[in-house]
């Protein structure tokens, strides 16, 4: 059992974020097709695959830097900067793309948003705590 009572809040956030992103990165990869039917007619099942694949590869990165030790300063930099990068593309897509895109779609999306945030905000914080001041 993965007894997380002792580890510090940027390693328990690590370890949330790698299992979130490896269920999401499953469930897009498993329903690629019906996700692209729900989010609009311009987004082929391929590219939900793609981004499920992404989610899969972003969860090992995280649960292979909260082992032992817990993830370092250029980890938590990384993880920092893919969440921010995240934020950005999502606004765009939701700018650029929002004639094109149901409005289950823009829910996905900012329901996505909210929970990078959220993960963001905990790796901001964690790494603070951590003394990784240079991380934020």
């Amino acid at each position: 059992m993965l007894d997380l009572s002792n580890r510090s809040l940027l390693n328990r956030t690590f370890v949330a974020d790698g299992i979130f992103s490896l269920i999401a990165g499953t469930v897009l990869i498993v329903d690629a097709q019906p996700l692209a039917a729900l989010v609009g007619p311009v987004v082929a099942p391929e590219v939900i695959g793609v981004l499920g694949i992404g989610l899969l590869l972003w969860g090992a990165f995280h649960l292979a830097s909260a082992r032992k030790a817990g993830p370092n300063a250029l980890a938590a930099r990384i993880s920092i900067a893919g969440d921010i990068l995240w934020q950005i593309a999502s606004f765009v897509i939701l700018v650029l793309a929002n004639a094109s895109l149901s409005a289950v779609g823009i829910g996905l999306i900012i329901v996505a948003m909210i929970g990078v945030a959220d993960f963001l905000f905990l790796k901001l914080k964690g790494a603070a705590q951590a003394g990784m001041r240079q991380a934020a």
